[in-house]
């Protein structure tokens, strides 16, 4: 394995990570239920944030490692 592939293994573990947690954490704080605080909103965009930047690095290096 060169280093591509490996930071694609790694995009693709953090994209499988990320992005189920992000979107549990913000269906969670969307409910309205008790624990609704700004600080539970933060954290659900931070972590849809990282993965769906994960997912954007992980389609690239799909392209990159197809076409190479």
């Amino acid at each position: 394995m060169d280093a591509l592939e490996i930071t694609w293994a790694l995009s693709f573990i953090a994209t499988a990570w990320f992005l189920p947690i992000g979107a549990i954490r913000m269906i969670a704080y969307a409910s309205g239920d008790v624990d609704h605080t700004s600080g539970m909103r933060r954290l659900a965009v931070a972590t849809l944030g990282t993965g769906l930047g994960a997912a954007i690095v992980l389609l690239a290096l799909t392209l990159a490692i197809v076409l190479r």
